[in-house]
Formats: structure tokens, sequence, C-alpha cells
């Protein structure tokens, strides 16, 4: 059945015309987009209900203060229910009448969406909510279960997800005591994640006053090529052991050590009693905000990378105000895990929700990784311009309607959302009462909606097993059993030729009755352990468990025989993407095989060679006109001098003659005057348009010249187009499938397991 949210309405029509949004669209994760006063929390307030109504477990990061509102949910809207969540501000004598006035306000803006006692109570009957206070004497959470080895932990078989562990455990370390930088680079960090792997691979605890030991003295003796002592003198660790000790003997520390362990079966409860944790943050200090949200970040990531894969939404993290935790340009310690999540969650059903007002506090590689966006009001041109660039929803149009947003309309756009459309928030069940202070915090931490730590359930014995058959266990509260089937299979084909083969376990939950092997997830069976651990309850084990798993071979071969997998191939240049090879490597790699491009690209780059060749050819004759023009300027210039100092001269002898010989003499100086002077304004002719020539030749070789440039500067632009085009149309997906001859089971178990697959 389809999962889909109600979040509002069309801008124009509002109820009438109901905006709705897959659930599962925040797998591909989400942002909201807004200035104060456009809607953003209410939206985000509204969106968490509709999550919740769905049962879908949730960590909600409540940086400010108002996402506590989501507790202040009245069935009834009752005025003495609204009464004690006035704002302060209203005077005693007017409380009264305000709390009547706002239980009527929010019972018209409920019944215009047609929403009443059953809806709102739906929001607190799929989920338990619990609010957390970290760092407060007010429903704690302990740090401790972060600085534990992982189940599973082993970085010989999965080094990425031990070494992000590592990274985000240290970084959040560090962070408390305002140190840390590059995992790489920085030695703080490289000190504290090697101290780290060396306790967990030896299954071992390093609590704060065992690491600050162990940086007094380290365990390890070697730090790559150098010794400890060399990599890191002792006199320079000081600073460190100091730093670390004194956030130990500070006495607010305690309130790290105690409360609800920082765990994400705690935080998200499980597929069959899930939790929503809002986690209030506020009152703390930009340096323990930032140590806590790393450690949770990891914490999530680590849980995320142990489930199964999923297209299906399986918890969400919301932060309220990503201002600082993932900037464009510096690193701080909660930005690698937060974008990890980012990049990986969707393929195991995390979804993450960020809200912001600006899109340049975001990291460009996030928004990359974004796929629903709701874009509320920006006052300036310029933050509309930025905003819809950044989310890659710029267009034609697009800017009017943002400009034209009032309060509680967004433009909602997104790959799984349709065309990008204007849209009204709903009204909110919960009561908006804006920011609440940890005073104002403590009846809602103990009201009974409010699910607190519970003592753990006294475990249950094993269910009797078949004879013969292997047992598995893996991490919770609660282990449900699965049939576990580890095998090997082969993917071939002939032409062109590619082998896969693929090694690993895949299990289904044990029902009454047949399991379906169609269903069928993917785990870590590294992750397992022989022994039920101590403090878990297991789950009822169906009658007729035995027939399940001796039947479990026959299911599995018949399933995944019928399953493909997709291998890129390139026809023109002949290569099978490796394994492990990304689309985009596979791409660069079978572009760098055929330089040519193909024959279309080797066709145009022939066409714009013969342009340029044309080109070419025109310079070199105007080139030789233009010397031409110039020898001939230079020359009739020359004329033009000769002729003027000859007229000058003849006329003088002439004259002279005149004057000495009489008149007649005087009439042929007049008209061999006259001669001269035709004749020097008939070379003055000839060298004012050699001169013209040679001008408008130099004009015509550089327009030429710019011409050259254009065309050859086009060409490259379309020649690469063409190269890329022409690579993306001759890849093609092959589907490989499996013979029955190539599947090899290797072994089956049984299987308890906090959920399916995990």
């Amino acid at each position: 059945m389809k999962r889909e949210m109600l979040i509002g309405g069309s801008a124009a029509g509002g109820p009438a015309e109901p905006a709705r949004l897959s659930l599962d669209a925040l797998t591909t994760h989400g942002v909201i987009l807004g200035m104060t006063g456009s809607g953003k929390t209410g939206l985000a307030v509204v969106i968490l209900e509709e999550l919740a109504r769905h049962g879908v477990p949730q960590l909600v990061c409540d940086l400010k203060g108002d996402l506590t509102n989501l507790l202040l949910t009245f069935p009834q809207l009752r005025p003495a229910d609204f009464a004690p969540y006035l704002p302060v501000g209203v005077a005693a004598a007017e409380r009264e009448s305000a709390a009547e006035e706002t239980a009527a306000k929010w019972r018209r803006g409920l019944e215009e969406w047609s929403i009443g006692e059953a809806e709102i109570r739906s929001v607190r009957e799929r989920v338990s909510w619990r609010l957390l206070v970290p760092g407060s004497g007010v429903a704690p959470v302990s740090l401790l279960p972060a600085l534990e080895p992982p189940a599973g932990y082993d970085p010989d078989v999965d080094p990425d997800g031990a070494q992000a562990r590592l990274n985000g455990t240290a970084a959040g370390l560090l962070a408390l005591v305002g140190r840390g930088g590059d995992p790489l680079t920085d030695r703080d960090h490289v000190l504290v994640a090697t101290l780290l792997d060396h306790a967990w691979r030896r299954k071992g605890t390093l609590d704060l006053p065992e690491l600050i030991r162990q940086i007094a003295d380290p365990p390890v003796g070697q730090f790559g090529v150098l010794d400890a002592e060399t990599f890191y003198p002792g006199r320079e660790r000081q600073a460190l052991l100091q730093a670390f000790n004194t956030v130990l003997a500070s006495p607010g520390f305690a309130a790290w050590t105690r409360g609800v362990p920082l765990a994400m079966p705690e935080l998200l409860g499980s597929p069959e009693e899930p939790r929503a944790s809002i986690l209030y943050l506020a009152h703390l200090a930009d340096r323990e905000r930032l140590s806590f949200l790393t450690l949770l970040f990891s914490e999530l990531l680590s849980w995320t990378r142990a489930q199964p894969g999923s297209e299906n939404l399986r918890a969400l993290l919301y932060i309220d105000e990503v201002q600082g935790i993932l900037p464009p340009s510096a690193m701080p310690a909660t930005k690698p895990p937060l974008l990890t999540l980012l990049k990986q969650g969707r393929a195991f059903g995390t979804g993450v929700l960020l809200a912001t007002q600006n899109p340049v506090d975001l990291d460009y590689k996030a928004l990359g990784n974004i796929g629903v966006k709701l874009v509320g009001r920006l006052d300036t041109e310029n933050d509309r311009r930025r905003a819809l660039a950044g989310l890659d929803v710029a267009g034609s149009g697009i800017d009017a309607v943002v400009a034209e947003l009032a309060p509680r309309r967004f433009l909602l756009a997104g790959a799984r959302v349709g065309a990008p459309r204007a849209i009204c928030s709903r009204w909110a069940m919960s009561y908006l009462r804006g920011p609440m202070t940890i005073r104002e915090l403590k009846p809602l931490v103990g009201a009974s909606s409010i699910i607190a730590a519970a003592a753990p359930a006294r475990p249950r014995p094993p269910a009797p097993l078949v004879s013969g058959v292997d047992q598995a266990f893996g991490a919770g509260a609660t282990l449900f059993p699965h049939v576990l089937v580890e095998a090997e299979v082969v993917y071939r084909k002939a032409s062109p030729p590619v082998e896969r083969r693929v090694e690993g376990a895949w299990c289904i939950r044990m029902v009454d009755g047949e399991g379906a092997w169609a269903g069928m997830r993917p785990v870590n069976a590294s992750a397992l352990v022989p022994v039920q651990p101590a403090g878990t309850v297991l789950g009822p084990l169906p009658p007729d468990s035995g027939r399940q798993l001796t039947s479990a071979e026959k299911g599995f071969i018949a399933e995944i025989d019928s399953r493909a997998i997709e291998v890129l191939w390139n026809r023109s240049v002949k290569l099978v993407q490796e394994e492990g090879e990304s689309a985009e490597a596979f791409a660069a790699r079978c572009r760098a095989a055929a330089p040519d491009g193909g024959a279309k690209v080797l066709a145009l780059r022939r066409r714009l060679e013969t342009a340029l060749e044309r080109l070419d050819g025109k310079l070199a004759r105007k080139r030789m006109d233009l010397q031409h023009w110039q020898q001939e300027a230079a020359a009739r210039a020359r004329d033009k001098g000769v002729a003027v100092a000859a007229g000058v001269g003849d006329a003088l002898i002439t004259g002279l003659g005149a004057l000495l010989g009489g008149g007649r003499s005087l009439k042929t100086a007049v008209r061999r005057g006259a001669s001269a002077a035709k004749t020097y304004s008939s070379k003055d002719r000839m060298a004012d348009r050699a001169a013209a020539k040679v001008t408008r030749l130099e004009e015509e070789i550089a327009a030429l010249q710019s011409e050259r440039e254009r065309v050859s500067g086009q060409a490259e632009l379309e020649i690469a187009s063409l190269a890329e085009s022409e690579s993306r149309t001759a890849t093609e997906t092959l589907l490989l499938t499996p013979a029955r001859k190539d599947i090899s089971v290797r072994r089956v178990r049984l299987a308890w397991l906090a959920t399916e697959g995990t």
C-alpha cells in the first residue's frame, strides 16, 4: 500500500486540493528553506506528525527549543489543556480567556482540514514519544555507549564502516574539548582514533578516565613508521591530556555519564515498538552541542550501515537549523558523518530532513544528495536567486512563484514529487507555542505519554531448536527468529564475457506458515555471535520452524535465480564495468579508451577543422593583400613627396626666369605651376587610397582572427559535449542472472535478529 503524508494543499485551493507526499520520498532526504516567519518550523512539525501517524521512528534534533511543541497534542482541544503552555507574557487575569481563544483557534484551523480527535490521537498511538535533554539533570543522555565497541566491529571485514565510526567517535570526543581537525593529518585525532581502535579490537570499552590514562601512556607502540614518543612526544600530549581531565573534573560532566544510553535501539525503538526521540539541545554551549551531534550522527550511521537495503523509509533524522553543522567550506566534526548519511542513508531507508534559512549554510555536496525541496518566503531577490540556484530548482516562472510566497506557502520540488508547485502547509495538530525553556519542559518529561527509560525485560530462555541447526544472534533488546542462508552466487555472461561472484548472507523472518523468500534481505553475518547476548528477550519460534529451515535452501535458490544484477557495458570501446566501479568512473574510463569520441565526434571534428582551415586561408590571403598595400602605401607616400618637391622647384625656376626675361616667361611659369598642382593632387589621392586600403585590411584581419577564436572555442565545447553524449549513448546495462548450478548454499542457520535482516 502506498504510504503518503498530507502535508498541505494547493496554495490556491487550500484543503480542497490536498498536497500529499510519499513517505518513501524522504529516503532521498529533504530540505526546508525559508526566512524567519515563513512557517518553516510549522511545516516541519506537520511532516513529523504525519511520519508518527505512520509509525516511522524519528530523531528530532531541537536546536532552538520549539520542536518540543510536538508533545503539545490535545485530542479534545480543551482550553484547560492549552492553559499551562501559554506564553509567559500572558497576564494571569487574561490566561483563561487566552486559553479559550487559543483552543478555539486550533479547533477552527483543524476543522478546515477535516482533522478531529481520532487523527490527533494517532500521532501518539503509532510511536512512543520521548523527550531527552542531554547534558542536564532533566532526562539526560549517557555518552558512554558511544565509546563502547560497535556490534560486529571488524576493520578487516568492513574497513569503511569501522573507519567512519572511529573518526566520528574521535571527532566527537575532541569537539568536547575544543580540539581536533583533519582525520588524516591532525595528531590529536590520529592518537584518539588509534586508542579507540586498539580497545575495540580487544572488545574493550575506552571511557574518559581510561582515555586520559592512555594518552599519558599509549598502549600502542607504533604510529605509522614512528614510535609513539617520536610521533607525539609526551610533553606535547600534556595539553590534550589536561583538556580531557578538565572536562572530567567538571561537576557538569556527570550529566553526560547517566541517563538514556546514546544508542539507536533506545532512541528509535524497534519495528514492533517504534519510538520518536526529541533531543532538546537549545541549552547547550556550541562545543557541547557539536560533540553530542557528532557522536549521535556517527551512532546513527553505524546503525544505518547494519540495516538491510530498503527503498522504504525506516527512520528519519530531523535537524531544525543546520547553520554551522554542515557548512560549505569549513569542516566541523559534525560534517563528515552527516554528509555520509546523506550519501548512503537512502540505500538503507534512513532519511535526513534539514531546515535552514539559507542554502549557503549547506555544503553543495549535501544539496546534491537531497531529493525533496521545500522553499518558503525569502525577502530579497538575491536570496531567492541563490536559494533556487543552490537547490537546482531555478527555471522559467519559478523565481516569480517564490517571490510571491506568503507565510505557510512553499514551493515543493524534487525528482520524486512531480513538477514544481506551490503549496500551503496544513494546520499543525500540535500546539505551536514556540520555544520552551528547560523549566517549562519538566512537566512534559514526567508526563505519562512520554516513555521513560524502562528497566530491561527479563530475558526469556531460547526456544527449543531443531537438532543439528546452528544459531546466531544479533544485537537488540528483543530478538526474533529468522532463517539465515549463507551462499555464493556466480553471475556469468558469454558475450561480452562477464563474471561476478557474490558471497553473502540473506534472511527472512520466520512466521507461522511459510516465509516469503521474495522479501529476503542481505545481512552482515560477521556481526552475529553464536551465544545469546545477556539481557536480550527472544520472540516466539513458530511450530514449523524445523520445516522452514530444511526447505530454506530450495526457497532461496528459487528466489535468487530470478534476481538479476546490473553491469554497464560500452559497445563502442568493448569495456565492462568493474566490480566496485561507479558509473561516473566507468564513463571516464570509456572516454579515455576512445580519445576521438567515436564516429560522430570524428565527423564533427573534421567539419570544424575544415571551417578553421577556410578561416585560416582567408587570413593568409588578407595578410598577403595587407603586405602588398602596405608597400603600395609607402611608395605612394614617397611619390607624393617627390611630386611636391619637383613642382615647387620648377615653379621657382620658371618664376625667376619670368621676372628676368619678360612677360612670356611669366605665362609659362603660371602654366607650369598649375600643372604641378594637378600632379600633386593626383599623387595625393593615390596615397590616401592606399592608406585607406591598409586600414580596411587591418580591420578585416582583426575580425577574422576574432571569428577564428570564437569558432575554435565553440568547437572544443561541441566536441566535448558530443563525446560525453556519445559515451553515454554507447553504454548499455547488462542484466546478469545466475544459473541454478552456479548457486552454492554453504550454510543454513537460525538467526535471532532485532528486525528483518539486521
